[in-house]
């Protein structure tokens, strides 16, 4: 704007004329007019931030970032400057966009690992269209975004035969080796008539399935600073009590931080997994053992 202004003036001065007037009236003009926008667009704007769900290692995703409409949008443009950090490591990086009249954006995310990330919008600069004049807000707004492992298959299967039964209860499927012997009642098939037992009670008696009640089976974790070897271990852990809860086995997560108590979590369903999984990506990993690693 000073070239601009230094430049019209020198113009004005060697050609007096209408058009060296109205040039250099309107450049003058500017300042004042680029004052009022500012004033008008700093009125203090609600961020919201919209993080993604479901996101899995390599999926490509972004975070939505919108801003009430107003005409202050239209007159104006902003300057976002926000900071995401891993909170695992406590590593962390910055990154800035720029806005104009869009009320609704996007950025994109890195899924390279798996972990949980905290997004902080740490400042917004508001500019007037012409640049001139500016303003800063310190707006309250954040967000976490999981990036969640995918399961991979371990080197060693979990065998099924080293787990004692608890109890038995009642089978989902009719052909079982392991059965019950109750009174008939209408409705039940035929096929399932105990009929030696029937014979010497006089009575029908049908045959009702049962199966085993698993134990508690342990899947321990040691935390790695290494994201490669902790991306593994998260899918190969995934992988393993995902299959626990498709044999209806209740398990335990056992993680063990370095130089800390480990820290247990009771899997009775996928709920408690997903739990489970989160309260996993969001610890931090002590300092000893990024150290040491």
């Amino acid at each position: 704007y000073i070239l601009a202004l230094a430049g019209t003036f020198t113009f004005f001065l060697f050609y007096q004329m209408w058009v060296a007037w109205y040039c250099l009236i309107l450049l003058l003009c500017i300042p004042p007019l680029s004052l009022i926008m500012c004033i008008l667009s700093s009125r203090r704007r609600k961020v919201r931030l919209v993080p993604p769900r479901n996101v899995r290692i390599g999926d490509e995703t972004s975070v939505d970032l919108s801003i009430p409409e107003s005409i202050a949008n239209m007159i104006s443009f902003l300057r976002i400057d926000y900071k995401v950090t891993e909170k695992m490591t406590g590593d962390a990086y910055r990154r800035k966009m720029y806005i104009h009249g869009n009320t609704n954006v996007s950025f994109p995310m890195e899924t390279g690992h798996c972990g949980a990330f905290s997004i902080e919008v740490t400042r917004i600069k508001i500019y007037d269209l012409f640049g001139l004049f500016w303003s800063r807000q310190k707006p309250k707004c954040s967000c976490e975004v999981i990036i969640h492992p995918v399961p991979q298959i371990p080197e060693a299967m979990p065998d099924l035969n080293g787990f004692k039964a608890r109890a038995l209860r009642k089978s989902t499927s009719p052909y079982s080796e392991i059965y019950d012997v109750r009174e008939y009642n209408p409705g039940d098939l035929i096929k399932n008539i105990h009929w030696k037992a029937s014979a010497k009670r006089d009575d029908l008696l049908v045959k009702e399935p049962q199966e085993e009640c698993y134990g508690h089976a342990r899947v321990f974790l040691e935390l790695e600073k290494d994201r490669e070897i902790f991306d593994r271990k998260m899918g190969e852990l995934l992988f393993t009590s995902e299959y626990f809860l498709k044999k209806d086995i209740p398990h335990k997560i056992r993680v063990l931080p370095p130089r800390k108590r480990e820290i247990s979590f009771d899997i009775q369903s996928q709920r408690d997994l997903e739990k489970a999984v989160i309260r996993i990506l969001s610890m931090k990993i002590p300092k000893e053992a990024s150290d040491e690693n």
